[in-house]
Order: C-alpha cells, then sequence, then structure tokens
C-alpha cells in the first residue's frame, strides 16, 4: 500500500517523524513540502498530481494536511485519514495572516485574500477521521460533531494537536482499507518526492 502524508499548516515534510515511520509499518509512505501560502488551488493541484503520479492508495493527513486528504481524497475517489484536521481554514487561519515564522523561522506571508479562497472541509468521500480529545488547536468535539455522520471518526482520549496514537490508530487505518494486516513488509521504506 502506497501512502502519501501531508503536513500541517507552517511545517515540512519530516521522514523521521514518529507518526511517519509508525505509517511505514502498513505501507510505502511518500511525503511532500506543501506550502499553504499559495493558496487552495495551488496546494491541490499539487497534492492530485503528486497522487496521480505516484499511484497512492491512500492520503494520510495531519490538520491543514488533513483537511486537504478529504478535499483532494473526495475529489478524486481516494480514500483518506484526516488527523485533527482543520474544518474551516477560511477562519482558522486567519490568526496568520501577514507575515509569521513557520517550524523552521523562516518569514512567511499569508495573504489574506489566499485565506478566504480555502473553502470549508469537505463532507463527501471515503474518509477516516481521528481526534486526540485534548488537541489544543483544534475543537476535537465540535469536529466530532460535524463529520459524525459523514465519516467514520474517531476519538481517542487525551493526546494533543501532534496526534500522539498513531500507533494505535494503525488498525483503524488498515480496516479502513480493508486490507488484510501485514505480517512483514520488507520493502516498506520512505520516500521523498
Amino acid at each position: 500500500m502506497r501512502l502519501l502524508y501531508l503536513h500541517g499548516f507552517g511545517s515540512h515534510y519530516n521522514p523521521t517523524h514518529d507518526k511517519i515511520i509508525a505509517l511505514e509499518t502498513i505501507g510505502t509512505v511518500c511525503g511532500i513540502d506543501i506550502d499553504y501560502c499559495k493558496g487552495y488551488e495551488f496546494v491541490f493541484e499539487k497534492v492530485q498530481s503528486t497522487v496521480s503520479i505516484h499511484d497512492i492508495d491512500v492520503i494520510v493527513g495531519t490538520c491543514m494536511g488533513g483537511y486537504m486528504a478529504a478535499q483532494v481524497g473526495a475529489a478524486i475517489d481516494v480514500p483518506f485519514v484526516s488527523v485533527n484536521p482543520i474544518v474551516a481554514p477560511n477562519i482558522w487561519l486567519q490568526q496568520w495572516v501577514g507575515a509569521f515564522s513557520d517550524c523552521d523561522n523562516n518569514t512567511k506571508i499569508l495573504p489574506d485574500n489566499t485565506v478566504a479562497g480555502y473553502p470549508d472541509i469537505t463532507t463527501e468521500g471515503n474518509g477516516l477521521v481521528l481526534l486526540d480529545s485534548n488537541d489544543e488547536i483544534v475543537n476535537a468535539k465540535e469536529t466530532f460533531r460535524l463529520l459524525e455522520d459523514t465519516f467514520n471518526v474517531k476519538m481517542f482520549a487525551g493526546g494533543n494537536h501532534c496526534f500522539v496514537h498513531m500507533e494505535h490508530a494503525l488498525p483503524l487505518i488498515v480496516e479502513h482499507m480493508n486490507i488484510p494486516p501485514a505480517i512483514e513488509q520488507p520493502d516498506n521504506h520512505i520516500l521523498r518526492i
């Protein structure tokens, strides 16, 4: 199974992150760096083309990556896993409008009109939503309420926005993909695209 991992806002793809290492136990993980400041259409096209070029089976993302996993997955009929997703980025991103520092202390500029171009999260597609109840960024209970009638939504007790339950969530992802659990997958590796 080939997974595309989408990181959150102001971050970058890190193949040594615990979530990526956990995901590679169930498939080959690909990742890309995403600049959400370039706008919805730019990011959507980048993710969509990556899925197509690399024959991705499932899109997994956290925060804004969870949002984009849902948007692209629903549009092109690819299963997705949204981890602590942003459900209304045109509201949530307002706090970052203007100049800000990303996780590597690079100065970025997020224009107000770029933020306005992000629609609310889709309510279509084959999605699994994973939440940590103590997420300090996303209101997990509100997200659960908004998405529970549309997607398979699971909330883990405790945790935080970084989602500390990826290892516990692996069986849910495997079940979501309707594939038998792997006993050994020696060919799995991490790719940076």
